[in-house]
């Protein structure tokens, strides 16, 4: 008699890094970006799940600029190598922020 083992499936993990919607604080513009990791099995079912805070994005007339979470200045290079998508923000962040010339 030959015993078969069954086949044994890990679960995966799967994570992104997301820009939350900003939050406007006086003249600054806040975005938070976190890296959330989901835990699942191969046919759909999520397991757990965790979100952890990895920076604020902080825009302001005439500058922006990047803070991680631990404190320390971060470049907005490094903060686009994060979450990429945050191109868009900034750009469109520096639009509103600019001075109109009549």
């Amino acid at each position: 008699m030959e015993l078969k083992m069954p086949k044994l499936e890990l679960p995966k993990v799967k994570t992104e890094i997301l820009v939350c919607k900003e939050i406007e604080a006086g003249v600054r513009t806040i975005f938070t970006v976190i890296r959330i990791s989901i835990l699942a099995t191969d046919d759909g079912n999520i397991l757990g799940s965790w979100l952890m805070p990895q920076a604020f994005l902080i825009i302001e007339p005439g500058e922006q600029y990047a803070v991680s979470i631990s404190g320390e200045q971060m470049s907005i290079e490094k903060i686009l190598e994060l979450a990429p998508s945050l191109k868009e923000v900034i750009e469109k962040a520096r639009g509103i922020h600019r001075i109109k010339v009549d």
